[in-house]
């Protein structure tokens, strides 16, 4: 079988077992690591690999800077506390729990092959906690938390990485270069992040064809993950910061036109690489069992689960602590910020389902050490990690819906009252403006009089959802336009909506969820107007 035949196998299977998974109203990332396993027990299914330079360097770049696209800013820094414990404190309390229970229950490991594996397992997988976790109606504090946690988590345990597999392979290792190095993979990949996106704002006037500009976007992913390995700082942060930078500018970059295509064709891509990442995931399974044959069975399915019962558990002991012990030592925080749900707790706790960094990360362990020797214990790490990753996909990933129902958290309605608070001003903003308008005479007449009355019921109608704290309805347009002139008042009125919708966001009145529920509406709107010059 060929590369080409393989990938067309592999993505009808992935189509298959996603449409049957959304059918069943399951996660499909589960789904898809069950079916990859069920291939990859078929007889006579040709073997297939996964190249970890292929999942760093090829699949894990979009996935960080679509997640850094739609990250709010405001509410990243207002959750930045919770966020950095779970991203770096518990990354490492992970890495060194999962060691210290290497050495305790698994004959003649060392410390050095525990922080190994602890390192490797330590952050969980963006892909798996977005993909499972949006449409649950989860509280937007457990939201922004955990997909804040995913965006720079990696790069916490792939520095961890890093230094372990220098130490365990027998490399020179002192503690002066390894804070240096580390400041430099942590300072260095964000700062060159920052600047590529940057640089991409500047330089985005000379983009002016959709098609270019959206395959721009993907550049600058790929590019910022490329340059920051290159010079061995983190491609992770490098990636999050550009995209970070990307979702800011962009509402004030890109055009609707512009903006309608990205998203269509951005969609489409993130389904293709998240299901191509957890279809591998299941197939690797021949090539993580070979290898172990002077293992007992039993022994390593203990050692599975003793690894992955710490994981589970020490992110549980840690995330009760460290929301209300900050509370008890600071007035501050005891006065600004609402007491915490313990519900929103518990799911926060059990949402760490491990992925492909993963996997990819302990296949991109090296054979052998620096003196020519096999590598420690590698097909042991290897094994451990992908029974850490299937169990928390399976474990927590099946059970985080039912465990969600059954805990009742309220409904999170903040975010619908966000919206239709920003409906209104903006509406209200064009009220003013067209009123302006009429008393300067610029505008009269029947398209005076549509116009108007068309802000003013929708005003009407947003008023009375707010009241009745509803949800926003699908927000209609005018369907037709009699003639060029009126199109060209519209498309002001919709400019007027668009900027105050800016002004509300950099005023941090809204988060970039809201905003980007109300910007595709004026996208779809302001791509039926043809203004003239």
């Amino acid at each position: 079988m060929t590369s080409v035949e393989a990938f067309l196998g592999l993505l009808l299977a992935a189509i298959l077992i996603a449409l049957v998974a959304k059918r069943l109203d399951q996660p499909y990332p589960i789904a898809l690591v069950l079916g990859g396993i069920g291939l990859a027990l078929i007889p006579g299914v040709p073997r297939v690999s996964m190249d970890p330079d292929m999942v760093f360097f090829l699949l894990l770049p979009p996935v960080l800077t679509e997640a850094a696209f739609f990250t709010s800013w405001r509410d990243f820094l207002r959750y930045k506390r919770p966020i950095l414990t779970l991203a770096f404190g518990l990354v490492a309390a992970t890495s060194v729990t999962v060691a210290f229970l290497c050495v305790y229950f698994i004959p003649g490991m060392s410390w050095g092959a525990g922080l190994l594996l602890g390192a490797i397992v330590s952050p969980p997988d963006a892909a798996a906690a977005t993909s499972i976790t949006r449409g649950m109606g989860l509280p937007r504090r457990v939201t922004q938390i955990l997909e804040g946690e995913s965006l720079v988590n990696d790069a916490a345990g792939l520095t961890l990485y890093r230094f372990a597999v220098i130490f365990v392979a027998g490399g020179l290792f002192s503690w002066e270069s390894a804070s240096l190095s580390f400041l430099w993979i942590i300072l260095g990949g964000s700062g060159l992040g920052c600047l590529l996106g940057l640089c991409f704002v500047r330089l985005y006037r000379f983009l002016r064809d959709p098609e270019v500009e959206v395959l721009a976007t993907f550049l600058l992913s790929y590019l910022s993950y490329f340059v920051a390995e290159t010079v061995h700082a983190s491609g992770v942060l490098a990636t999050v910061a550009s995209g970070l930078i990307l979702g800011w500018y962009a509402p004030e970059l890109f055009g609707a036109n512009t903006r309608i295509r990205s998203m269509a064709v951005w969609k489409s891509v993130i389904f293709l690489v998240n299901s191509t990442i957890f279809l591998l995931i299941g197939l690797q399974i021949p090539a993580v069992v070979s290898g172990l044959q002077d293992y007992p069975m039993g022994l390593l399915l203990w050692w599975s689960f003793v690894v992955l019962a710490g994981v589970i558990v020490l992110r549980l002991l840690w995330v009760f602590p460290f929301a209300y012990l900050p509370r008890v030592f600071s007035k501050q925080i005891r006065d600004s910020e609402p007491k915490p749900d313990w519900r929103a707790i518990l799911v926060i706790g059990w949402t760490g389902l491990r992925g492909v960094v993963s996997l990819a990360g302990a296949l991109a362990l090296p054979n052998e050490t620096m003196r020519g020797l096999p590598f420690p214990y590698r097909n042991l790490i290897v094994f451990l990690t992908f029974a850490v990753i299937l169990g928390t996909l399976l474990l927590q990933g099946l059970t985080l819906r039912p465990l969600v129902h059954w805990l009742g958290l309220p409904k999170d309605l903040s975010g619908a009252r966000e919206e239709l608070n920003a409906r209104i001003v903006s509406a209200e903003k064009v009220i003013e403006r067209i009123t302006e308008m009429a008393e300067a005479g610029k505008c009269s007449g029947a398209v005076f009089d549509r116009i108007r009355a068309y802000y003013e019921d929708r005003l009407s109608d947003l008023r009375a959802s707010l009241e009745m704290e509803g949800e926003v309805d699908e927000v209609g347009s005018p369907q037709h336009f009699q003639n060029i002139a009126e199109q060209r008042m519209w498309w002001q009125m919709v400019q007027i909506e668009r900027e105050t919708l800016l002004s509300l966001r950099r005023d941090k009145k809204i988060g970039d969820e809201a905003m980007h529920e109300i910007e595709r509406d004026i996208d779809l709107f302001e791509a039926r107007l043809i203004p003239s010059s």
